[in-house]
């Protein structure tokens, strides 16, 4: 797998517990991916429909998934296709090529990698060329194309008439939703060595919360950027720049009144939202969306480890290892299950009480990357090779 990591200190010696991803030119892999669990399983989900959506991402990183807005369920392939589908029956409404418009010229594509959000009758996503979109969502109307400094690998916040994104570069920018003009940017200085990856920003309260690189959580006013506090989630530590590198990369977590939040190579941390005082902290690694239900909060390890922690007080509920290295999603909570997806494509149905598996099957041999999209009784997914998934509860 391809850009998982930014790389500035030649030499590194990285290897990162994604199936597939090993950048060592020995043949033996450092990080086996756990063989695939024997589940007698005790359902098996219908698939509704299923829709091409282009060519997909193929071997590439990406946060793209797919977003629902009334009747229509929209979808995006790194190439630059974005296309509308019926939410019911998956018929195709409308689709454009973004790779089509001058901005993108002399690319090798649109390089799609953010979004999809929905907010406005607008759709909002970004793209590793640096570039943040706004389309009709009626028709696929390319409405503004603004250029901003970074790549653009995670989706946009959207509020109060502004659109906020987090670049690899560490920068936090602000545009406005009706045509795409810079309201203000904020720069945060970047560790030497840190992950492809990038979180999503938030916006509550007239602030935006947003993940950084150096293992902290920083507030900004909406109105104007403005600093208002960072929140420490993790010490870098070690020898070594990959020992040290702490990104918090997965979207904050708001529960209540508190803040939760999780960093690579450091920890799970609790903190209230308004205050900033820390409640508890756990020893875990993450670079991926975390799941509420209840008073649980449920996560995919940097080890594709599943737990189920305690809000309240931090403590471990549960904990599955059967999926190790095999590049699990993010998990989303589904009735009475947790559901994530795998490299192989396989969709895992779990307990959410205990964290037993309950059932699994293989949607799509090309893998799936994003955490599903949950819709009342329906589940949708996306996969690698550019189909999307309609699947119902059982």
């Amino acid at each position: 797998m391809r850009n998982l990591f930014k790389m500035v200190a030649l030499g590194a010696a990285v290897s990162f517990a994604l199936q597939g991803c090993s950048l060592f030119s020995s043949e033996e892999d450092l990080n086996p991916m756990a063989p695939l669990p024997k589940v007698e399983s005790a359902f098996t989900a219908d698939t509704a429909w299923s829709s091409s959506v282009g060519d997909g991402i193929g071997d590439f990183y990406s946060q793209l998934k797919p977003v629902v807005e009334e009747e229509r369920i929209y979808a995006a392939a790194r190439d630059g296709d974005v296309t509308a589908f019926d939410r019911e029956s998956g018929k195709e409404l409308w689709s454009v090529d973004l790779a089509d418009l001058p901005i993108n010229a002399d690319k090798r594509s649109a390089r799609l990698s953010g979004g999809l959000v929905s907010r406005y009758g607008k759709l909002f996503l970004g793209s590793e060329n640096g570039v943040v979109y706004a389309l009709n969502e009626e028709n696929g109307e390319v409405l503004w194309q603004t250029t901003v400094p970074g790549e653009v690998v995670a989706s946009p916040a959207v509020e109060d008439g502004r659109v906020v994104v987090l670049t690899t570069s560490g920068r936090l920018v602000a545009l406005d939703t009706d045509e795409g003009k810079l309201q203000w940017t904020l720069a945060e200085e970047q560790p030497p060595l840190t992950l492809r990856s990038a979180g999503a920003p938030i916006i509550t309260n007239g602030a935006v919360l947003y993940g950084r690189a150096d293992g902290k959580v920083g507030i900004a006013l909406l109105s104007n950027g403005q600093p208002v506090r960072q929140s420490k989630v993790a010490d870098p530590r070690g020898a070594t720049e990959l020992d040290r590198m702490v990104d918090v990369d997965a979207t904050p977590l708001i529960a209540g009144d508190e803040l939760y939040a999780i960093a690579y190579n450091g920890q799970l941390m609790a903190r209230k939202l308004m205050s900033g005082d820390e409640v508890w902290k756990r020893k875990y690694s993450g670079y991926r969306d975390m799941a509420v239900t209840g008073n649980a909060i449920v996560l995919t390890d940097s080890r594709s480890h599943l737990f189920a922690v305690d809000r309240r007080n931090g403590l471990e509920l549960w904990s599955n290892t059967q999926l190790e290295n095999r590049t699990v999603t993010a998990p989303v909570i589904m009735g009475d299950y947790v559901v994530v997806g795998d490299v192989e494509g396989y969709l895992y149905w779990l307990d959410r009480t205990d964290g037993s598996i309950k059932a699994m099957q293989q949607l799509d041999s090309s893998g799936l990357y994003a955490a599903p999209l949950v819709d009342g009784d329906t589940l949708y997914v996306q996969s690698r090779g550019g189909k999307l998934y309609a699947v119902k509860r059982p």
